[in-house]
């Protein structure tokens, strides 16, 4: 299990470096697995349909959404059409997250400034920087709003990261294994 480990987390940590150096490529794999998450959950559904009907736990409309999970998945994991746009939609509801959780920190910064002890001073001195940082992550938003491509970059070099860090984990837990 030592080598094992520490070989997996050489690879993963290999994986990762790829990714960071192909961030775009990385993203568009995204679409692809939704397609495959599809389309296992469409055939897991169809295959246990007839066993969940018995117990009363499936009807025709159960059958229907799992043919049509099959066909979507299908379509996205062929059509490379359906994949960018699936990319793009992806990277604009990012992009408006930012933008709605930016305004959201804008509000709360102004209600938190409202609060006063019983002097009349601000309870808490930190809504300017609550305020600050809102005005960025909205800023940040309408820019990837107007730049998915933006976007796509960051998360595929996030996952990227996350992926190296999680095979140096691999490599320091099988390094300490006895």
């Amino acid at each position: 299990m030592k080598i094992l480990s520490i070989v997996l987390g050489v690879l993963l940590a290999i994986g990762g470096v790829y990714c960071l150096m192909t961030p775009i490529a990385t993203y568009s794999v995204l679409s692809w697995l939704i397609g495959l998450a599809m389309l296992v959950e469409g055939i897991g559904s169809v295959v246990t349909w007839n066993d969940r009907r018995k117990l009363g736990f499936a009807d025709g409309w159960t059958l229907l959404g799992a043919i049509v999970s099959i066909i979507l998945g299908c379509i996205l994991l062929v059509s490379y059409v359906a994949q960018f746009a699936v990319d793009l939609f992806i990277a604009y509801m990012i992009a408006a997250w930012f933008v709605i959780g930016g305004i959201t920190r804008i509000i709360a910064a102004v209600k938190l400034r409202q609060f006063r002890d019983a002097t009349g001073s601000a309870i808490d001195g930190s809504w300017g920087l609550l305020l600050v940082l809102g005005i960025i992550i909205v800023i940040l938003g309408v820019l990837c709003l107007f730049n998915p491509l933006a976007v796509m970059v960051g998360v595929g070099a996030m996952l990227g990261v996350a992926i190296i860090f999680s095979g140096i984990d691999l490599i320091v837990r099988g390094i300490q294994m006895p």
